[in-house]
């Protein structure tokens, strides 16, 4: 493929914000732990946070997915 390097580095985006999400979530569920006595918040809100890394997640998985057919391409 022509444009193979230059797709390379959206894959490599994909990858470094997928970590930076990690490490968003994982802050996130710290102060809640840390910040709220509601034990009911604070299920529901790790429940949200768990849903939204998941999701990230699964944009990794499909950016690693494109990424070895472009490889398997070029």
């Amino acid at each position: 493929m022509k444009n193979s390097d230059r797709i390379k580095k959206h894959f490599i985006e994909v990858n470094r914000l997928e970590n930076e999400g990690d490490i968003i979530v994982q802050s996130a569920v710290a102060k809640l732990f840390k910040d709220s006595r509601d034990p009911l918040y604070v299920i529901k809100w790790k429940e949200i946070f768990e849903i939204v890394e998941a999701a990230v997640d699964c944009c990794e998985d499909v950016a690693n997915i494109i990424e070895g057919i472009v490889v398997k391409q070029a």
